[in-house]
């Protein structure tokens, strides 16, 4: 299959961009481990992860392999999580409107208090045990669009015709061996009721030598008809409810069993399984007749909290 046109322009880009940084890269980490080899040697080894997938909307493209019910199985693995987000934390508008079914009456105070909360999102628990996310220090850990080196890469899938692009994830987290990696749950595209057109879990892990960060995906693109009555031969699992976002939990929760039941059956599944040994700091690419990822992996350093020593003493009233 012809690799898409907007790769090339993003791998000219990344060669660029690393060319330049690697220099600094290595300067600091070797002053980051002089200052602190314990850290460095001694204990996990963290990875910055970025992943994009996409569709490839191509008709002949998808018809280039015989897709039949039954042919591969679909199920998520066991102890998948998925990444955090700050909407985990913290109350939205959209999800409070979203989680009432019927039209409120407010009063002026009502507004008023309304208004005020519309400053911002407040914390979705409140309390002692309550914790705000630590972008530098947290695994699987969903980072702002800001931190994205895949900006161009995921403006060109959104502007092209022949592809869509239905997930992006960037987040760090320590690299272990298969049987210790946990397994990330992965959704995108529209929401056909209750199902997303794709999902699967995607898992990152050292090979056996630890010289090569490996991913191992597992995941599928739906079609369903348009009027909901797909084939019976074709069966989607189910997602753990943990692992669902806010809204699509709400989804589950305000759908009715029929409606579920309906969307359950797609027409067609394209199912896409393959792992990949990476090299760190270079762009990777998973080719498949309807689905394409794009990764990348850098080492990360986890920088050490910082010291504190304590408040500073209250200055008496003079």
């Amino acid at each position: 299959m012809q690799r898409p046109r907007f790769l090339q322009h993003f791998q000219d880009h990344l060669r660029m961009h690393i060319a330049i940084s690697r220099k600094w890269t290595f300067c600091i980490t070797s002053l980051l481990l002089l200052q602190n080899p314990v850290q460095g040697y001694g204990q996990e080894r963290w990875f910055q992860i970025e992943v994009s997938i996409f569709s490839n909307e191509s008709i002949s493209g998808r018809s280039e392999e015989t897709w039949l019910p039954g042919a591969s199985e679909l199920d998520f693995p066991e102890g998948m999580s998925r990444l955090k987000q700050l909407q985990d934390i913290l109350l939205t508008e959209e999800l409070i409107l979203a989680a009432s079914d019927e039209p409120q009456i407010l009063t002026d105070d009502d507004l008023a208090r309304q208004l005020i909360a519309g400053v911002g999102p407040e914390p979705a628990t409140s309390g002692p045990d309550f914790r705000f996310y630590d972008f530098q220090r947290d695994a699987f850990l969903q980072l702002p669009d800001s931190a994205s080196d895949f900006r161009q890469t995921n403006r060109a899938l959104r502007q092209s015709p022949d592809h869509r692009l239905l997930f992006h994830g960037l987040w760090r987290q320590p690299v272990r061996q298969a049987e210790q990696s946990l397994p990330l749950y992965v959704s995108g595209g529209e929401l056909i009721g209750v199902q997303p057109e794709m999902a699967g879990s995607i898992t990152i892990r050292f090979n056996e030598n630890e010289d090569r960060v490996v991913i191992d995906s597992d995941i599928w693109l739906s079609e369903f008809n348009n009027s909901t009555q797909g084939s019976g031969s074709w069966r989607l699992p189910t997602a753990p409810h943990e692992v669902l976002e806010p809204m699509q939990r709400l989804a589950v929760e305000n759908n009715s069993d029929s409606v579920v039941d309906s969307y359950s059956s797609p027409s067609r599944v394209y199912h896409m399984r393959q792992s990949r040994e990476m090299r760190s700091n270079e762009f990777h690419y998973l080719d498949h007749p309807a689905l394409g990822i794009v990764i990348m992996v850098e080492p990360y350093q986890v920088p050490q909290l910082p010291l504190f020593d304590g408040l500073p003493p209250i200055e008496p009233d003079q």
